[in-house]
């Protein structure tokens, strides 16, 4: 790992920096100073806010993570039902400091600082991380967390493996589906070079250990709240019977090639969840639908199997969904991708991925991976790896030929 100044050249990682800035700034003018709140967060916000806590019409609840709700808070406060201007500063500058993190994590990791602007380069500038930043979601915050993780996973100190455990267990409190990942780094880092037996070892147990302690509180609030000690949401049972249901197998795997899953079809299937699940408590209705999910891969293997490949190739699709986005969109983000993901390719060849702190990069990758190949998935979902692939990539060098 280099012991040089990590942001040199520094007026070049400014540079990188103005460019996250810019990128965001110019989707969220594009879209008229409009945050759409698809999963409502900004009502959870609200409650936090008057004193109420996580509620939902007045019931506590954990359908959703708490942290980027409770980091909404204070601006639902201030500027009421509709923070735009807060959300966008919000936004904005997770996506500059994302991009500035990847920076350093590749400089700490000992990659070049002309390779190192490419990483940061590559979060300031990625299309799906940067369209995702004018939506009321949680791919932005994560992305910052999982950015910082990997700079604090790569600072030549004791404490880096439990620094990095408190940034990956605070991405998991703000989107579940990086704790496999989160697991995984800790495994890693206890098996994974350098070190001896002993200080690998320890380096894991501090990771795993700080992701727990980071995860408890929110546990423990949901034993009182809830009756039941919930270490992630009371929504990854929906998600996973919304990407297994015999509807959506239907429609979407025996249907036209590229479909997508919308309109009354989908919206008949939320009814019959709401009538099936009415009066349950959260947890409950959690786990009904995450055993009819379970109960249909049983039943119909061969079709789980297909689903879960039709849903690694949209989580890793170069194009968006033709049936959502038109086709400018969808020409830019393949001309985008195709060069990142063989780019992401050649880097994973790199012994710096092979070892700690460079192994935390391809074990989030991979946590991810296998998460959205059972869970509900699109596009958007891979964009809090991007800081991840961004290093990785950043790190790509063709293969020398044999004898040369």
């Amino acid at each position: 790992m280099t012991r040089d100044n990590p942001w040199s050249p520094p007026l070049a990682a400014w540079l990188v920096v103005l460019a996250a800035v810019a990128a965001r700034l110019a989707v969220v003018i594009a879209a008229g100073g409009r945050f759409e709140d698809p999963d409502n967060y900004l009502p959870l916000a609200r409650s936090v806010a008057a004193g109420e806590g996580l509620t939902l019409r007045g019931r506590p609840t954990a359908y959703r993570p708490p942290l980027y709700p409770l980091i909404l808070a204070p601006l639902t406060a201030v500027a009421g039902d509709r923070p735009t201007f807060g959300l966008a500063i919000l936004h904005i500058a997770l996506g500059a400091v994302a991009a500035g993190c990847t920076i350093l994590a590749a400089r700490r990791m000992g990659t070049s600082a002309r390779r190192s602007l490419v990483a940061g380069l590559i979060v300031a500038l990625d299309p799906v991380l940067v369209w995702q930043s004018r939506s009321v979601m949680t791919e932005t915050p994560t992305a910052f967390l999982i950015a910082a993780a990997l700079a604090l996973a790569a600072h030549e100190c004791r404490w880096a493996a439990p620094g990095a455990g408190v940034a990956l267990g605070l991405a998991a409190l703000c989107r579940p589906s990086i704790l496999p990942g989160a697991g995984l780094a800790a495994l890693a880092a206890a098996l994974a070079a350098p070190g001896t037996h002993r200080e690998r070892l320890q380096r894991g147990i501090g990771l795993g250990v700080a992701v727990a302690a980071v995860l408890t509180p929110w546990a423990v609030r949901n034993k009182i709240a809830l009756g039941e000690a919930v270490w992630t949401t009371t929504h990854g049972g929906y998600t996973l019977a919304l990407a297994n249901n015999e509807v959506y197998y239907r429609q979407v795997l025996d249907g036209p090639a590229g479909g997508v899953w919308t309109g009354r079809e989908q919206w008949l299937w939320w009814d019959s969840v709401n009538r099936r699940t009415a009066g349950m408590s959260e947890p409950a209705a959690d786990r009904l639908m995450r055993d009819e999910a379970i109960e249909l891969a049983r039943r119909e293997p061969a079709k789980f199997a297909h689903a879960c490949a039709a849903r690694l190739a949209t989580f890793w699709s170069p194009t968006p969904a033709a049936g959502v986005y038109g086709g400018r969109a969808r020409a830019l983000t393949l001309a985008w991708t195709l060069p990142l993901w063989a780019a992401l390719l050649l880097g994973l060849a790199s012994p710096t991925f092979r070892r700690w702190p460079g192994i935390v990069a391809p074990s989030l990758i991979l946590g991810l991976t296998v998460v959205h190949s059972f869970y509900w998935t699109d596009l958007r979902m891979r964009a809090p790896i991007t800081p991840a692939i961004a290093l990785i990539a950043s790190s790509a060098t063709w293969p020398r030929r044999m004898g040369s």
